[in-house]
């Protein structure tokens, strides 16, 4: 994808900035425009960020309240999505930082209730497939979380460079350099945990 490739806005942006002048006012049907209009693509961001789909719901969901909250302070006429991408990075990163000061409880019964109900072709091949999928999801959360930002909003979200650094607040090419920092630390986790250079 080209830096220069402009995102299809996910609302026309006079109906964007007129929803956004009514939402500070008060409009909390404007704000509902708001939250449909973004709701999907904020949730890919915060999946991306957190690799689960229910972290990802609920990170949502708190950007949406976060954002009704400082509505006041949205610069009117300034695209909606970037601002609320960062509310929702913010939001993952102190996520982040949470669970690394407290261990989570497994959720490895969850897990094998799933194996359970899931019906497979090849058991061999789902093995594989899942070994490699939870070595990537560990290595991912070892990662920094600027390096988790960036590679979450360039991979799941499919922003470009100047898109990431608009909504991270830093310069394009601390982007690039994040972005290619963060490529090598994960492939130096992913081949420490399985071998494989993929």
């Amino acid at each position: 994808m080209s830096a220069a490739r402009e995102r299809t806005p996910f609302m026309d942006p006079g109906d964007e900035a007129a929803r956004g002048r009514e939402a500070q006012q008060g409009s909390s049907a404007a704000f509902a425009a708001i939250v449909r209009a973004y709701q999907r693509p904020i949730v890919r961001v915060a999946y991306g960020l957190t690799r689960n789909a229910a972290d990802a719901d609920d990170l949502a969901q708190e950007t949406f309240v976060r954002a009704w909250q400082a509505i006041g302070r949205f610069r009117a006429g300034e695209p909606l999505y970037p601002w609320l991408a960062r509310i929702a990075v913010n939001l993952a990163v102190s996520l982040h930082r949470r669970r690394r000061r407290r261990p989570e409880q497994s959720i490895e019964p969850l897990l094998e209730a799933g194996r359970q109900w899931g019906v497979e072709d090849d058991p061999a091949d789902h093995a594989a497939r899942g070994e490699y999928d939870a070595a990537l999801r560990a290595a991912l959360a070892e990662l920094a979380p600027e390096h988790q930002a960036v590679l979450a909003l360039r991979a799941a979200d499919d922003m470009s460079y100047d898109e990431i650094a608009r909504t991270l607040g830093i310069p394009a090419g601390t982007v690039m350099s994040r972005l290619a920092r963060a490529r090598l630390a994960l492939k130096e986790r992913l081949k420490a945990r399985t071998g494989d250079s993929r």
